[in-house]
């Protein structure tokens, strides 16, 4: 503390006996300081009768005299270079820009002796005639009403360590002791609570407002500072800082639709900068919405040139849209201005590589391993474009290479094990997928090739627990079930067959041969009818000759002969030339009762197999249905011609002669 006075007193304690001339002589010179007084200065601080200057000489001799307590009259202070007089009753306001001085205290206590004045909280213990700053208590406040202690600040005057006079003092807080405040803390709680204080004492402070909503954002509670700035932009509709920052939270919320209407406003009042469409153009890229991202990428562009990162993400928007030459041409414009930049350089290599530019893709790789050699992805896409190109040894050389570098990639391998699979080095394949599925046990691809590998083998005991690993994982892989439900069939598990076919079918399989397969397991485990279910959808769309005669031979045992007849047309139609379809045909026109059309059709296959003897029988019987006995006598010898041995052909010759004599002498 500093003395105002610059003049350090010493004050003499004591309890001495004073000699009875001094007495007499501070009686006189009180009597005539109570006169001067109350003459001079009387009217001014209102001590104008002489009952109040006899009083106040009685006072100070028996303060000074017989050692009572001195009376307290008021307290001069001067508070920033002014005046103020506080009596008992008086209140002492301070805020933390004063600056003041305890000056004087009017006691009955003469020249002041052993009087001191202390303000609670500051200072020293003795706080007069020394110069004081209202900042320290403010200070002392605001800590208290943090830990809820709330007390209330005196000025004690004392004489002696005996309190004489108590003048309150009225802390005077302002939104700016709390904006101070949090300014001087580090923490971001403390720093909220102030400035919350601090608007809730002067809520239109938009500066105040904006620094609340900013630290909210901060430390995490976008949604809080996202409430603030909107209150920033009710009372400043056209404010910048709120704006942009809102822009910024709605964007760190992924709400970009949100964000999208504040980044339009920030162009109506700022139409020349650029940043606000390359915000657009990021929010629809988020969206998904490509063409409009490119649209406002290329207006920010426009403005801004040099504007590099937009010009990638530019490029990027491209590469999503699938136009991979516009993309390439902007991402070598960033690459150009950053050459020595090793993601500008992969990403460019790795859209060169999507376009088909495999030559670009290998060179920029290339540049990549210079920078990075040990960089096995490098290495892999080389292999890669290297395949695409037919350099197959060249693609097997860089795989090989990238996992050398990098042996627990299953990348890698799995495409290395492509790569041999495509010459059919099968073996070698395998060992790869197996290195792949030690890595990635789930490897849905990996485990299905190597099963497809081992159902190649004939191994189908180990390519059934590799499929069913693979539908464990992708319980709807619908190409799983299809082959696992084959490799069951191959193992004689017509059962497990049937139930991972119908998975298959249900799953989305339209594998034609899969209805096929089907078919013949539910044939195989008894199910005739869904078999025969199966066969005719895979016949609807892919008529066989087999599966027509399953079919033709199922209907004639049911007796639906029209179902049969078509059947055999069917297979007619595929084969025009086979003369046991004609016979069959016949056969199946017979059981129906149509003889003429029975006839007809033996015919038909004798024209083109005129040596089965059994055809020459079938349309003598026809032929004898009709009553037509002598083209049935001539069918019969035909047939027995034709196979001696045939019984019935022998019996039925005489048969036919006898019917004619009695048909003719009828």
């Amino acid at each position: 503390m500093v003395d105002y006075y610059r003049i350090k007193r010493e004050e003499k304690q004591g309890g001495n006996k004073v000699p009875v001339w001094v007495i007499i002589i501070l009686l006189v010179l009180s009597f005539a300081g109570g006169v001067v007084f109350d003459h001079y200065l009387g009217a001014k601080y209102q001590y104008c009768d002489w009952s109040s200057a006899l009083s106040r000489i009685k006072g100070t001799f028996l303060s000074t005299v017989l050692g009572y307590t001195p009376e307290f009259y008021y307290l001069d202070v001067e508070k920033n270079g002014k005046d103020y007089r506080l009596a008992k009753g008086d209140v002492f306001e301070i805020s933390y820009r004063d600056e003041f001085v305890l000056k004087r205290v009017s006691s009955d206590s003469l020249f002041e002796r052993g009087i001191s004045a202390d303000i609670e909280g500051m200072g020293s213990e003795n706080d007069f005639r020394t110069l004081l700053n209202g900042m320290e208590l403010i200070d002392k406040v605001i800590r208290r009403k943090q830990t809820k202690k709330n007390k209330g600040y005196n000025i004690h005057v004392k004489y002696h360590d005996e309190i004489i006079a108590s003048i309150p003092v009225k802390v005077i807080i302002t939104p700016q002791d709390w904006l101070r405040y949090a300014r001087s803390t580090k923490s971001k709680k403390s720093q909220i609570k102030f400035l919350q204080r601090a608007l809730s004492m002067k809520k239109d402070d938009v500066n105040t407002r904006k620094a609340l909503a900013g630290i909210y954002i901060n430390s995490g509670k976008i949604t809080r500072g996202i409430a603030e700035y909107k209150k920033v932009l009710k009372q400043k509709p056209g404010d910048m800082t709120a704006l942009v920052e809102l822009s910024k939270a709605y964007m760190r919320l992924k709400k970009y639709d949100k964000a999208i209407p504040v980044y339009r406003k920030i162009i109506r009042n700022s139409p020349e900068d650029d940043f606000p469409y390359a915000g657009i153009a990021l929010a629809y890229s988020r969206l998904g919405k490509w063409d409009r991202a490119i649209a406002n990428y290329k207006v920010s562009l426009k403005l801004n040139p040099d504007n590099i990162q937009a010009r990638y993400r530019l490029a990027e928007a491209y590469e999503k849209k699938g136009k991979l030459s516009d993309a390439i041409k902007h991402y070598k414009y960033v690459y150009k201005k950053m050459p020595r930049d090793i993601n500008v350089m992969n990403t460019l290599a790795d859209v060169c590589l999507k376009a088909g530019r495999y030559g670009e893709s290998i060179d920029l790789y290339k540049k990549i391993i210079k920078k990075q050699p040990k960089n096995a992805t490098a290495y892999a896409n080389i292999g890669l474009a290297s395949g695409n190109l037919g350099q197959w040894k060249r693609e097997i050389e860089n795989y090989k290479k990238a996992i050398s570098l990098n042996p627990k990639d299953p990348v890698i391998h799995f495409n290395l094990a492509v790569a041999y699979e495509k010459r059919k080095l099968y073996k070698k394949a395998a060992k790869e997928y197996e290195k792949v599925i030690s890595l990635q046990p789930d490897d849905t691809d990996a485990l299905s090739r190597l099963a497809d590998y081992y159902v190649r083998k004939r191994n189908y005991k180990k390519a059934i627990g590799l499929y069913r690993k693979v539908v464990k994982n992708s319980p709807r892989y619908a190409r799983a079930y299809a082959h696992l439900g084959f490799a069951y069939g191959k193992v004689g598990n017509y059962k497990k067959a049937v139930e991972n076919y119908e998975k298959a079918i249900t799953y989305g399989v339209k594998d034609k041969q899969i209805r096929y397969n089907l078919a013949f397991a539910y044939s195989k485990t008894g199910k005739k009818k869904k078999a025969i279910a199966e066969y005719e959808k895979y016949a609807s769309s892919n008529p066989t000759v087999e599966v027509l005669t399953i079919l033709a031979e199922y209907y004639l045992k049911k007796k639906n002969y029209n179902k049969a007849i078509d059947a055999y047309k069917k297979m007619i139609k595929l084969h025009p030339g086979k003369a046991e379809l004609y016979s069959s045909l016949a056969y199946a026109y017979g059981r129906k009762g149509d003889v003429d059309q029975e006839i007809k059709n033996y015919k038909a296959s004798l024209r083109y197999d005129s040596e089965d003897d059994m055809v020459f029988l079938n349309l003598a019987m026809a032929y004898e249905k009709k009553k037509m006995y002598k083209d049935a006598l001539r069918e019969y010898t035909n047939a027995y011609q034709l196979n001696p041995g045939s019984k019935k052909a022998a019996q039925k010759i005489p048969e036919m002669r006898i019917k004619m004599l009695r048909e003719k002498y009828r």
